[in-house]
């Protein structure tokens, strides 16, 4: 979820820049899809707006990223367009990059070599600027309490573990949850960074069920909310971060 101060203006930003597609729009959002992937991305239009930044920049950390087949992350192409991005970091399983969108906000670019878990090879003879969204980063300080909670509480499964971090699957979704782990400081810079907001959006087929499983497991949520016809209520991670639970609302091509 990537907050904005113009909805409209930000999606014809994605629409003409990186060909993503319109997908839906409800009061002060709107859902973006990245060439046929699974995973949205939704647009927030907020009062008070800041671009988000990197969760650690230091360590080159975005909140999250996008998946393309190019190995040179189609810098070239992005640049001659007025696009910022960092220079290409080449490390041992991806070639990774940052570029900031319209309104400024830092998205991280990702090509994951054949070597990689994550590799996804092209098929078809020219492939889309952007493939999918790859990854959602989670900044942690707790790390295996963090996997816990995610794999016991909301049902993730944990995939592959480097000890600073971890990878984290959402049922059979392509999108993986990344954790990282920060030292508290740059932890709680993070945060601040994402407040206002919810970080990310969690969907599912039986939202009042899972309610109630999780009002059952102690997961303390603020009051539902239904609009534009589906439901949708919020919860908090143990380590700060505000998640939102909607039902997998039917999709509309505008």
């Amino acid at each position: 979820m990537v907050p904005v101060p113009n909805a409209e203006r930000a999606a014809e930003w994605y629409q003409r820049e990186l060909e993503f597609q319109v997908l839906n729009k409800r009061d002060r959002e709107i859902d973006l899809r990245v060439h046929q992937g699974e995973a949205l991305l939704t647009l927030v239009e907020v009062d008070s707006f800041e671009p988000k930044p990197h969760l650690h920049a230091e360590g080159h950390v975005p909140c999250f990223n996008f998946y393309t087949h190019w190995e040179d992350l189609h810098l070239e192409w992005l640049h001659s367009r007025g696009i910022e991005t960092t220079e290409i970091m080449n490390v041992p399983y991806m070639n990774v990059s940052e570029m900031k969108d319209g309104d400024g906000n830092v998205i991280g670019i990702c090509h994951e070599k054949e070597s990689s878990l994550y590799h996804t090879p092209h098929e078809g003879a020219l492939p889309p600027m952007f493939h999918r969204v790859l990854a959602v980063f989670l900044p942690v300080i707790d790390l295996e309490a963090s996997i816990r909670w995610y794999t016991d509480k909301l049902g993730l499964q944990l995939y592959n573990h480097w000890g600073q971090g971890a990878d984290l699957m959402v049922g059979e979704g392509e999108t993986i949850v990344t954790m990282i782990v920060m030292d508290e400081p740059v932890h709680l810079e993070a945060l601040r960074a994402v407040e206002g907001y919810p970080y990310y959006s969690l969907q599912t087929d039986n939202i009042h069920e899972v309610y109630k499983q999780l009002k059952d497991k102690g997961i303390t949520s603020e009051e539902g909310l239904e609009q534009d016809g589906f439901c949708r209520f919020h919860i908090r991670s143990p380590e700060g971060l505000t998640i939102r639970i909607s039902d997998r609302e039917p999709i509309y091509v505008r």
